[in-house]
């Protein structure tokens, strides 16, 4: 059992480093009246649901059976989930366990409460309060050996499977099997190891712990370790206002106080007890109360005033068929009648009620009280009856001697010693790493001594050689930003000789009118001529107007072509990197036109359709013009690109299309609130999605070899940046691609 008991705290350990692997994010440090109150303000059903399940989950079972209000928050999840929302199988066998409990069939209620927590368990879910409360029936059918083997397979289910919350409940159900049995020492253990585990999550379970801790450490006969945990817990018992633990924690002092023969202070505590009981509940814990109080006022040899107590005691008993214990503290009113008759000489009374309480506690597999009684029964017996007082003696002499073999003379738990074993052991193993560095430090200066100036050297020899490997850095770095600048120029002259062809286009449009303006100048000066000749001032003066016209609509052709020409060396400049006012429709469409015309001079064979969609209210915007027109050249260049590439494709090998595959570039400008949207899209065969991620990457390219640098993207991106705005992309694969910008 020791080892076993090593073997379990090692797992739990080990559990608590990896707790998270499957512990829930759980918490139940809620104040559970003030909850109940939320759930009448609760307007929808989804928020009804959570409340409920939270009430439900966190609700104690008492120390007899599951509360009306229990059942009426069943019925209430019940009834609303119906309309879906969660899996509520669980809570519908919860309910029906509940029903049967409360109507005294506890066999069908076990079972049902069994499969009730293995649908829970699925579901990983923390059910600390009913797998607590389990204990309760398996006390009233008087199986403590079925709850042992019950707790012990959860309890190792749960520390493999989580959560590991679950574990509190199933070392608590442990422990109350080693109170029935009378090993302090292992009960008190698993007590702790409960507490340790409540401690994260539920701080009303902990005190519970630790106040279990404090009564049997007073019924073992440790009054200073009792004393220790009591005081921790009953001020916490008091806060959370739970009446029954206040009262089973008060109990070991009314006994000790008795003990001492300091009565008045035993009646005190005994009277506190009462106040902090149910008067009317189904709940043996104001029983267990006035019955202590009868057996303080017959210690002081007062029957008269026990008598009172003691038939509210039987009355409430044989009402309600009180077990001797309960999970409120144990309620020993037939040894309460013994001591009564014996005070007022009625020995065959006395004699009929010790033996009917040793007989319950033999029925309940209570070894403690059955200790107890068996050592009465002998000293009651020894003057009249001494064969039979000899026949108990033994009897309780045999039941010590098994028991005191599981606990150790020191009266404190094995649980507590590993613990202090631990803190010292990690204390001897500080010391012994404190020493070992001392003796390492002193082992280091002796080497620094001896190797100080050779240190020296090395560090001379290192910072020389650091120097140069700087020097010959600076070099490769230079050279390397020198490559840099020339890849960048190349790419922007690249991107220039695309446009060269669509320049030449677009410049020979405005040479075209100034050739034709001036060969119809010409001709109207020779007629002005002659209209001068003959004094035809009339007609001469129109000649003029004419002339005149022509020259304006020279003068604004060479204007244009000064200008396409001042944007291409614009173009290949350096950015100046300062941000003007633009017309960025005027921008676009440049570009478009350019890079068209470009393409189409380089292949005749290449012909797309381009559309336009600009929006007029965007007016002038704050950019680097030649910055972002080789943003919209590069974008549009692969625009282009990728619809001839597929026009091509589908010439080689046509496919049947309805209607026929047309190559279409789509360029758009939006405003929206402060920002502005430029979008190019194409209808081209789309990016493939497992080389998407690079696209932005320096160098790469889905262009064959020799036709793409793999920088233009790179350099839109960083542009797009450097402006604070954000460049985005759409694809599908034979469904086109879709760039925006964002500025």
């Amino acid at each position: 059992m020791k080892f076993k008991s090593h073997f379990i705290s090692v797992v739990l350990i080990l559990i608590f480093s990896t707790q998270p692997a499957f512990s829930q994010a759980v918490n139940f440090n809620y104040n559970y009246d003030s909850l109940a109150k939320q759930l009448p303000h609760k307007t929808t059903d989804v928020e009804k649901i959570k409340l409920l399940t939270l009430l439900i989950d966190m609700a104690p079972i008492s120390s007899r059976e599951p509360t009306q209000r229990q059942i009426n928050y069943l019925d209430e999840l019940i009834t609303l989930n119906k309309k879906g929302g969660m899996d509520g199988n669980a809570y519908e066998l919860m309910r029906e366990c509940f029903g049967l409990w409360r109507s005294g069939e506890f066999e069908n209620a076990l079972s049902k409460c069994k499969k009730t927590i293995e649908l829970f368990d699925k579901q990983k879910k923390v059910i600390t309060p009913l797998l607590s409360g389990i204990r309760v029936l398996y006390n009233r059918l008087n199986r403590q050996e079925d709850r042992f083997q019950f707790y012990k397979m959860k309890l190792e289910y749960y520390l493999l499977n989580g959560p590991v919350e679950n574990t509190a409940a199933c070392y608590h159900g442990i422990a109350g099997y080693y109170v029935y049995k009378a090993d302090y020492n292992l009960a008190i253990s698993n007590y702790l190891k409960s507490a340790a585990v409540y401690k994260s999550f539920d701080t009303h379970g902990y005190n519970n712990e630790i106040g279990a801790v404090g009564v049997y450490y007073s019924l073992w006969g440790n009054d200073e370790k009792a004393d220790y945990y009591l005081k921790k817990a009953i001020p916490q018992h008091k806060a959370f206002k739970d009446s029954t633990n206040v009262s089973f924690c008060l109990t070991p002092l009314i006994i000790l106080n008795t003990r001492k023969k300091k009565f008045n202070e035993a009646l005190n505590y005994a009277d506190e007890a009462v106040r902090y009981t149910n008067k009317n509940a189904n709940d043996a814990t104001y029983a267990a109360a006035i019955n202590q109080k009868a057996i303080v006022y017959l210690e002081m040899h007062k029957p008269e005033l026990a008598l009172p107590y003691l038939m509210k005691v039987k009355s409430l008993t044989d009402r309600f068929r009180f077990q001797i214990r309960s999970t409120g503290g144990n309620l020993e009113s037939d040894f309460a009648f013994y001591k009564y008759y014996k005070e007022i000489k009625d020995q065959p009374n006395a004699a009929a009620y010790l033996l009917a309480a040793y007989n319950k506690a033999v029925v309940e597999d209570d070894k403690v009280l059955q200790l107890k009684y068996l050592k009465e029964l002998g000293l009651f017996y020894q003057q009249n009856q001494p064969s039979l007082a000899v026949q108990y003696l033994e009897k309780y002499f045999e039941l010590n001697n098994s028991i005191e073999e599981r606990n150790n003379s020191l009266k404190v738990a094995q649980y507590e010693n590993e613990e202090k074993d631990n803190v010292q052991n990690q204390r001897i193993n500080s010391l012994k790493q404190e020493r070992a560095v001392q003796d390492a430090t002193i082992k280091q200066r002796n080497l620094i001594l001896w190797i100080s100036l050779g240190a020296i050297l090395l560090i001379a020899a290192s910072m020389i050689f650091l120097y140069r490997q700087l020097v010959v850095n600076k070099k490769v770095l230079r050279s390397l930003r020198e490559t840099q600048r020339q890849l960048i120029q190349s790419e922007k002259m690249a991107s220039l000789g695309e446009l060269t062809a669509g320049i030449a286009h677009e410049i020979q449009n405005p040479l075209n009118f100034v050739n034709n303006f001036s060969e119809i100048n010409t001709e109207l000066i020779e007629d002005l001529k002659s209209e001068l000749a003959t004094g035809n001032q009339q007609e001469a003066i129109l000649i003029a107007d004419d002339i005149k016209e022509n020259e304006q609509k020279i003068n604004h052709h060479g204007k244009r072509a000064d200008a396409i020409v001042k944007g291409m060396l614009q173009h290949s400049r350096s950015s100046s990197a300062e941000k003007e006012p633009t017309d960025i429709n005027a921008l676009v469409d440049e570009y478009l036109r350019l890079c068209y015309h470009g393409l189409r001079a380089k292949d005749k064979s290449f012909s797309a359709t381009f559309k336009t969609d600009f929006d007029e209210t965007i007016g002038n915007i704050y950019i680097i013009p030649q910055d972002i027109g080789r943003v919209i050249l590069n974008l549009l260049t692969n625009a282009f690109y990728a619809v001839h590439e597929k026009q091509k494709a589908c010439q080689v090998e046509p496919v049947e299309a309805n209607p026929p595959y047309e190559p279409l570039v789509l360029v758009s400008t939006k405003k929206i609130n402060n920002k502005v949207e430029i979008k190019v899209s194409d209808n081209g065969n789309g990016i493939p999605q497992k080389v998407l991620a690079k696209i932005y990457q320096p160098f790469f390219t889905t262009k064959p070899t020799g036709q793409g640098t793999g920088l233009g993207l790179s350099m839109s991106y960083d542009i797009i940046k450097a402006h604070g705005g954000e460049i985005k992309v759409e694809t599908g694969e034979n469904e086109g691609t879709e760039f925006t910008i964002v500025l």
